[in-house]
């Protein structure tokens, strides 16, 4: 499996339209943290705290990151920059592999005089991950994010990657502007049964409460696998139903209501 997305929280300190669902106040514990990670070691050492929530936002989450770098998990964070200011030695744990800011995320923040301020000081640090600032395009954010987006250009020069809209600034530190898209929704009308998807077969995702699903974009765990208060990665690994997906979806059949619904699976479709 090349990645595992555990959602630490499902809190977040802004509410930004382009996360459709309603995020609340939860957080796993140290004690689950560390039993789920335990049951993911064998399977993936690629780990993304988040699906919803903000990760930055969690109280013990320098213990998370101490614990990942003892247990040699490489870690992709998306945060939306606010909290950057309150994690100076981020930077510093060898497990953090990647990190991304959403900039886009500063149309929404109380902070914004110094939303830019804290990404300066954090790109100047040495670093040995991947720094990715991350625009999404709304009505509201398209002056500020083009005003930023240039205002990095000239100070970095820019180089495009072969990854569509990724732009190097410098070592380590890439642009990325990528086409918003709509979360999944059990309201919306049926797009097709047909067609595949990565959930499931590369990633799993598992909730705040210990859910397990297909992919990140089922917040609500409308695909539950199984729950890992009950039940063993292992054993929901190896269950009937979750074989069986994984079966129909490299078959190209979308047996799964919320996934027949999904727009985002279409960028896999050929």
């Amino acid at each position: 499996m090349k990645r595992v997305y555990l959602e630490i929280c499902n809190a977040c300190d802004l509410n930004c339209p382009f996360c459709s669902y309603e995020k609340g106040s939860s957080f796993m514990t140290l004690e689950d943290i560390n039993r789920y990670t335990d049951q993911i070691r064998p399977f993936c050492n690629y780990l993304y705290l988040h699906i919803l929530g903000e990760p930055l936002i969690h109280p013990d989450f320098e213990k998370i990151m101490d614990m990942m770098d003892r247990k040699g998990f490489h870690i992709q964070l998306v945060t939306n920059g606010t909290l950057l200011k309150d994690h100076p030695d981020l930077l510093q744990h060898q497990s953090l592999r990647k990190l991304s800011i959403s900039v886009h995320s500063m149309n929404y923040s109380d902070s914004f005089p110094d939303y830019f301020d804290q990404i300066d000081r954090l790109i100047e640090k040495e670093h040995d991950c991947t720094i990715e600032l991350r625009f999404y395009k709304t009505e509201k954010t398209a002056k500020s994010v083009n005003d930023y987006k240039r205002i990095l250009i000239e100070r970095f020069g820019s180089k495009q990657t072969r990854k569509k809209g990724s732009y190097q600034l410098d070592k380590d530190l890439y642009l990325y502007e990528e086409e918003l898209f709509r979360w999944p929704d059990m309201n919306d009308p049926i797009i097709s049964h047909e067609g595949t998807c990565h959930g499931g077969i590369d990633m799993i995702a598992i909730n705040h409460e210990g859910i397990v699903t297909l992919c990140c974009l089922d917040p609500q765990a409308h695909n539950r696998l199984g729950d890992l208060k009950k039940d063993t990665l292992a054993d929901i690994l190896s269950s009937e139903k979750y074989l069986k997906v994984c079966e129909d979806l490299k078959n190209g059949k979308i047996d799964l209501d919320l996934c027949a619904r999904c727009q985002y699976r279409l960028r896999f479709s050929s």
